[in-house]
């Protein structure tokens, strides 16, 4: 597979075996070296060390020690990118865990902790490892403290992908006899490909944790780093592809105060300050640099999602001297002065030579908070809180550049500030009475008030242009430069921007519930919600019609919730809900105006050693409101809807746990989701005879397409639609013949058969239409009293496949009097195009198929 930048791949975590030989090696010299280090504990354990070298407790101590060491084998083959999206177990020595515990003899005095504890698991290159400590000291404290550490690699090539074709190049010499060519890369990594670390940190400390005052104080350390891709950014004259380097961090402090005036009544206050700090800065993807200067400066080209990979029309034919002669006859690239050396551009064409954006910005965010509980009232019991945040925000120095040729532009850059506020005060109140035995009535009231005003202040981009004189618009010009300037998106000029958000808040649930008789419990909720959403300024009264600016929404919901929890059984119990809820307005296209939801869980225990559950959840949620009501409504367009928008959420499972005994037991379960959402949209198209592009998911031509453009055109109404209905399984048998061994042996499957809408014929389902599956076997050999071997084996398989793409293409570009004709993307009229029907499973990019074969070995020892 080809690789965007090194920049990406860490080699502990990006190492794979390259053949069955080494693997089998790798097994072998594992067990030889791990058969020594047995060996070795083995003699510690019959033949007793001198005195001075036992590992002893403190005085007044217990002291209990483990430690298990060992590796991985892994061998793959397919998608290296995709094994490390889903799996990163990669070969090596690993210390797969650690413990430590020390307790205090009883009657021990002076001790300074009566009982502490260690854990750590994963060090030396799991993607995921932490270490925990606990210790504490009877009534005087007890403290807490946890590192984590988490490596996430994501490439999905498809996602985001342009799906550009095969053979797309750019002629190097004259354009009517060229004496080579310039392939124009495919984009074979997902345009968001990251590989960030995660690292947190945990600590907290309670002082008189059981007195009548009790004081915890906590910090938390968050850091997030690592290299990334962040597609569609505009530098220069075109979109670039840019390479983001992530460092993000929060530091979050903790004070509390728990105060017990009298019984069951509990007072606390907190004050909570986050601080987050966003350090991410942006440059220009390493693989984007394809073509160089006389003077061998790297220059990115063109759109790195184009179709077109460059042409003419990027250039200043007027300043390209012998490069240019007449339309037909131009040369844009000259072949390397040096064999394997890039193409040569010539000087008055647009190019990108470095791009440099840095928005670092800082986040304060204190929170007071205060709450309460308390039962001390007969038959009554109450819960609270109220919160106020007052929190700031500010990119105190914002910076971007842009080197190199845009027309008559050679360079750009913006600089800046930008500063908001935070402010939100929230109250929740529940209360609960018991007016009978039998009988409860409960509310729950919850308010939130948030705004948030904020300032942006970008000055003016200073450029500088070469002068207007035709011939002089060039990269490598050297004479005087003209400055001018250009205007910020949203801060014309440097002219300061205010813009508002708020948004204000209140749920009421109002229950009564029902014991009906010892096996029966029903409940019913009337529930209401209240939203205003201001956006813009002013943001105090109602959205004018037709604007989606400068007003505030305002939302009403109401609905209701049936519960009932029977026990039909001693070992039996069925609860099941009925939601149902219904808004007046909505937000956004796609928010619910209408939701129903369904649940029913049960766990049946017919005998000790089995038990049984099942659980049915179903999420429906739609909005048939028209798309534009509001346009039409002040008359300025007509009506393009209704949206027609659902989405659900189904889910079945069953599940059975068998343990009759403690030799062997079973563990199985299944489940299948059904994930569904459509919208009615309209969407641009352009379509050629080269690139067809996908019309009605029904065949038919899109009637009343209207012009957008002279070149674009929009078809719809037409139905986007995803579904993901997908199969869960697992089934996990474990087998003990004697004490001394266990073993066990497991099967996971996950299968998607789903489809979409697809406005790109060139696209394929991808994961929607695939299988991942996972068997495993393993094996604890208790070889002495604290030693244990351990091995488990694990293949991991992860497939896509089956019929993919749009069913129906396009090949012209509809108009309100000729809609488009449209033919099946297999059809013999578009024989030699490439459409999802006819490419493969993986689509214009990479496959992402593999399997892998994970070994894992071990050994326990306690001391």
């Amino acid at each position: 597979m080809k690789k965007a930048s090194c920049f990406f791949q860490l080699s502990n975590q990006r190492s794979y075996s390259v053949s069955a030989q080494r693997f089998a090696e790798g097994i072998g010299v594992a067990i030889l070296l791990m058969t020594g280090v047995a060996a070795t504990a083995q003699n510690a354990i019959v033949q007793a060390p001198a005195a001075d070298t036992h590992l002893t407790a403190p005085d007044g101590y217990t002291l209990h020690e483990s430690v298990d060491l060992g590796g991985h084998i892994a061998n793959v083959t397919g998608s290296e990118a995709m094994y490390s999206t889903l799996v990163n177990i990669q070969s090596g020595p690993r210390v797969l865990g650690e413990a430590l515990e020390l307790r205090a003899i009883p009657g021990t005095k002076n001790s300074l902790v009566d009982s502490l504890s260690a854990f750590s698991s994963g060090f030396g290159g799991d993607p995921n490892n932490f270490a925990k400590l606990n210790f504490h000291k009877g009534k005087l404290y007890e403290f807490s403290g946890m590192f984590r550490r988490h490596r996430e690699y994501f490439d999905y090539d498809l996602l985001a992908n342009p799906n550009l074709p095969s053979g797309l190049s750019i002629p190097i010499g004259s354009s009517i006899a060229p004496t080579g060519s310039l392939a124009w890369p495919q984009v074979e990594q997902s345009p968001f490909l990251f590989n960030t670390v995660r690292r947190m940190t945990d600590t907290s400390l309670t002082i008189f944790p059981i007195s009548k005052v009790t004081f915890r104080a906590g910090y938390s350390q968050n850091v997030m780093e690592g290299p990334s891709l962040s597609p569609g950014e505009s530098v220069g004259m075109y979109d670039a592809l840019l390479q983001e380097y992530q460092r993000n961090s929060s530091d979050d402090f903790v004070g509390e105060i728990d105060w017990k005036p009298v019984r069951d009544t509990w007072l606390t206050f907190e004050e909570e300050v986050d601080h987050i700090k966003i350090d991410s800065s942006f440059t220009l993807a390493p693989g984007s640099f394809l073509a160089q200067e006389a003077d061998g400066t790297p220059v990115a080209l063109g759109n790195w999602d184009g179709f077109k990979p460059y042409g003419i029309g990027a250039c200043n034919t007027s300043s390209m001297g012998s490069g240019y002669t007449n339309a037909a006859t131009y040369t844009i690239l000259s072949p390397p002065q040096t064999p394997g050396g890039k193409p040569i551009i010539n000087p008055a064409c647009s190019v990108a030579t470095s791009y440099l954006r840095s928005q670092p910005t800082r986040i304060l965010y204190p929170t007071e908070i205060f709450r309460f509980q308390s039962s001390s009232i007969r038959n009554v019991s109450m819960n609270g809180d109220v919160r106020y945040t007052d929190a700031n925000m500010n990119l105190p120095n914002y910076y971007e550049n842009f080197q190199g040729l845009d027309g008559a532009i050679r360079s750009t850059t913006y600089t800046g500030s930008a500063s908001a506020k935070r402010k939100v005060t929230a109250v929740d109140y529940g209360i609960v009475w018991d007016a009978s035995t039998k009988v409860r009535f409960s509310e729950q009231v919850d308010y939130s008030n948030v705004q948030q005003p904020g300032t942006a202040n970008i000055s003016k981009g200073i450029t500088a242009s070469t002068p207007t004189t035709a011939g002089n618009e060039t990269i490598n010009y050297a004479g005087a430069l003209t400055p001018g300037s250009v205007s910020f998106e949203g801060s014309s000029n440097g002219v300061p921007l205010p813009d508002f958000f708020g948004r204000r808040d209140l749920t009421n649930d109002l229950t009564a519930t029902w014991d009906s008789w010892s096996r029966t419990t029903f409940s019913l909720t009337w529930r209401y919600r209240l939203h205003t959403i201001g956006q813009g300024i002013p943001h105090d009264t109602p959205l004018p019609v037709g604007e989606d600016t400068d007003g505030t929404v305002t939302i009403h919901e109401n609905g209701a919730v049936f519960n009932v929890t029977v026990r039909p059984r001693t070992h039996w119990d069925i609860n099941g809900s009925v939601e149902t809820l219904y808004a007046d307005n909505a937000f956004t296209p796609v928010s619910p105006r209408e939701t129903q939801h369904y649940r029913v869980h049960t766990m049946y225990r017919p005998k000790p050693w089995v038990t049984l559950s099942g659980v049915f959840n179903d999420l429906e949620r739609h909005n048939n409101t028209n798309n534009n009501q509001a346009g039409v409504a002040a008359g300025d367009a007509t009506y393009a809807g209704p949206i027609s928008h659902v989405d659900r959420s189904r889910l079945v499972s069953v599940g059975a746990q068998l343990l009759p005994n403690e030799r062997y037991g079973f563990d199985l379960n299944y489940g299948y989701s059904d994930v569904y959402a459509s919208t009615n949209i309209c969407y641009d198209a352009q379509a050629s005879s080269a690139f067809p592009g996908a019309a009605s998911p029904t065949g038919t031509a899109c009637p009343g397409a209207t012009v957008r453009g002279t070149t674009y055109y929009e078809f719809g109404p037409v139905k986007d639609f995803m579904s993901a209905p997908t199969q869960y399984g697992s089934v996990a048998f474990n087998y003990s013949p004697i004490t001394s061994i266990h073993s066990s042996i497991g099967y996971t499957i996950s299968a998607v058969n789903g489809s979409r809408f697809f406005n790109d014929a060139r696209d394929v389902n991808g994961s929607l239409v695939s299988t991942y599956q996972s068997p495993e076997v393993s094996l604890a050999w208790t070889v002495h009293k604290g030693w244990i071997w351990k091995a488990q084996y694990r293949f991991y398989g992860y497939g896509e496949g089956g019929s993919s793409g749009a069913p129906f293409c396009s090949t012209s570009n509809p108009t309100p009097a000729s809609p488009a004709p449209v033919v099946p993307c297999n059809s013999p009229t578009l024989a030699g195009l490439q459409t999802g029907l006819t490419l493969s499973p993986a689509g214009e990019t990479a496959p992402r198929n593999f399997h892998a074969n994970n070994l894992t070995l071990g050994m326990h020892y306690e001391f």
